[in-house]
C-alpha cells in the first residue's frame, strides 16, 4: 500500500504544482505576463480537470480504473515531451507550440539545461513539471503491481 499512497501524494503534488505555475506569475520561474486571465483559467481548468479525473480513477483502487489513470498520466507526460523535448533535441516544433510562442513567452524564464544548436531550451518550471510527471507515472504504474 505504500506505493499507492506515494502515488496519491505525487498525483496531488502534480496537480497543485501545475495549477500554481499556470495561475500565478512567479517570474523568473515562469512568465505569465503575456497570458490573459482567460487563457490562464482555460488552461488551468482543462488540465486540472484531466489530472483530477486521473486522481479520482486511481483513488477508486479498482485495477482497471487505475490502469486508465496511469495511461492518462502517461499521455500527460508524453505531451510535455512532444512540446518541449522534441524541439529542444531536434528543432522540430509541434504546431501548437511554434518557436514564436517560445520566444515571446518563455525566453526570459530560468533555464538549467545547456543549449542545443539554436533550439528552444525547456525552462526550469517545465523541467520540474516533467520530472514530477515522470515520477508520478512510474510510481503509479509500479503501485498497480504491488501485492
Amino acid at each position: 500500500m505504500l506505493l499507492f499512497y506515494l502515488s496519491l501524494c505525487l498525483q496531488v503534488s502534480l496537480l497543485l504544482y501545475f495549477e500554481l505555475i499556470t495561475l500565478f506569475n512567479l517570474y523568473p520561474w515562469n512568465d505569465l505576463s503575456k497570458y490573459t486571465s482567460k487563457e490562464k483559467l482555460k488552461e488551468a481548468i482543462a488540465n486540472g480537470f484531466f489530472l483530477m479525473v486521473c486522481l479520482a480513477l486511481f483513488l477508486t483502487n479498482v485495477f482497471s480504473l487505475m490502469v486508465i489513470s496511469v495511461v492518462g498520466l502517461f499521455v500527460f507526460f508524453m505531451m510535455q515531451v512532444l512540446v518541449w523535448w522534441l524541439p529542444y533535441l531536434t528543432g522540430v516544433h509541434v504546431k501548437q507550440f511554434p518557436r514564436s510562442l517560445y520566444d515571446s513567452h518563455f525566453q526570459e524564464t530560468i533555464k538549467i539545461l545547456p543549449p542545443v544548436k539554436d533550439n528552444i531550451i525547456p525552462d526550469a518550471q517545465h523541467n520540474m513539471l516533467q520530472l514530477l510527471s515522470l515520477a508520478t507515472v512510474v510510481v503509479s504504474a509500479m503501485s498497480l503491481f504491488q501485492s
